[in-house]
């Protein structure tokens, strides 16, 4: 009987938390979707390569698959030539854009005519000027574009001046860029990258149990196994932060800071930020005339632009922190953003503020802290994005 009551409350805390009944399955979605912005920034040093033109590109470990992507996560090669009847369509930006490809591609096909072919150059991580030299690179390649998507915003407001300007690097270097080019690290940093390496693994065998596990009926398991979930995530969290921490108090050489100016205050910086994502849009737009491909920008939305949204109670719990380090960016910055929008409508560019695609939304959109959406608003943001598209273009 005790154990009878332990499984019965135990279902009824997890439909409490969760609103949706116990499973093993329900409880490893939550699990790689909750803590999916942290593993990513762990995970960088070990599935990041550096690229000679961009940055860095992803090795999937799968030499055909890495020829055949040049380690972009399209399925379609970047160098695609024209073909008729037929559209070959890019998106470039981050994270954001990363997830919502295949959202643009459904809302496409369900409401224009005209077949494409897409070409995913979106990247995490990625920010402004990578997008333009991924964009300018595989042109320079050959690559033959009808159409180029950019949905950016969030990274290059915030990555420059959080991860980059306040480590002592370059704000425009690709995020991080010490800890990727250093080919000697230290003791400490040693030992961190051991410390994050070893409670992935721990989290990977964990999800494992929990897949293969007899028990794994039972919401008590599921319970037990959930705490073990956030401790491992908040040793992973802390072990990459304070690598991070790490990289801002090391002295660097100049191959690791690259030029860097110095900014009166963070508005200052922030602002400079703006600039270069304004000027990378409008080369864009000239590089759209001069190979003869149509250019559309949009500026992401964004939890933590006041406003935006009214966030539904999971939203609070899950995808708000008060004290997250993006936050003051994001408040800082996007107003910036928002009004160089405007400039580059002036000079005659397709671009969309669609920061306030989900004010009237009431349902759960945001599926972490940080900046991602769930399935729901995928399909929210890359409808506004194909409406748009069809309006201001001659496509049926």
């Amino acid at each position: 009987m005790v154990l009878v009551c332990i499984e019965v409350l135990s279902q009824l805390a997890f439909f409490i938390i969760f609103g949706k009944r116990y499973s093993a399955e329900n409880l490893r979605n939550y699990v790689v979707h909750k803590y999916e912005a942290t593993d990513g920034k762990a995970n960088f040093l070990k599935k990041e390569i550096l690229h000679p033109y961009v940055g860095f590109v992803y090795d999937f470990g799968d030499e055909k698959k890495n020829f055949h992507t040049q380690g972009f996560f399209t399925k379609n090669s970047p160098v695609a030539k024209k073909e008729e009847g037929k559209m070959n369509v890019v998106v470039l930006g981050g994270s954001v854009a990363d997830g919502l490809a295949k959202y643009i591609e459904q809302a496409w096909e369900k409401t224009l005519r005209i077949p494409i072919r897409l070409i995913n150059l979106a990247t995490p991580g990625f920010k402004e000027p990578q997008q333009l030299l991924a964009l300018t690179y595989f042109l320079s390649l050959g690559a033959e574009y009808d159409l180029v998507i950019n949905i950016d915003g969030f990274n290059e407001i915030v990555l420059p001046y959080v991860e980059n300007y306040v480590a002592g690097i370059n704000p425009f270097f690709p995020r991080s860029w010490k800890l990727r080019i250093t080919e000697n690290p230290g003791p400490q940093e040693l030992a961190l990258m051991g410390k994050v390496k070893y409670f992935q693994d721990m989290k990977q065998t964990r999800l494992a149990e929990l897949s293969g596990s007899r028990v794994n009926w039972s919401a008590a398991y599921g319970c037990i196994k959930l705490v073990q979930f956030i401790i491992n995530n908040k040793e992973i969290y802390n072990s990459s932060t304070a690598l991070f921490d790490l990289q801002r108090k090391s002295p660097k050489r100049f191959d690791e800071s690259g030029p860097l100016e110095q900014y009166k205050d963070s508005n200052e910086m922030h602002a400079a930020a703006a600039e270069v994502w304004y000027r990378c849009s409008l080369l864009i737009n000239s590089l759209a005339k001069d190979k003869g491909f149509e250019y559309y920008h949009f500026l992401q939305p964004d939890q933590y632009l006041e406003g935006s949204k009214k966030l539904t109670p999971e939203e609070q719990r899950l995808a708000f922190n008060q004290k997250h380090i993006y936050r003051p960016s994001v408040q800082i910055g996007y107003p910036l953003l928002i009004a160089k929008g405007r400039e580059l409508v002036q000079n005659r560019v397709n671009f969309f503020d669609a920061t306030m695609v989900f004010a009237p939304v009431e349902e759960t959109v945001y599926c972490d802290d940080c900046c991602h959406f769930n399935q729901r608003g995928n399909q929210i943001v890359a409808d506004y994005i194909i409406q748009a598209i069809r309006r201001h273009s001659k496509l049926e």
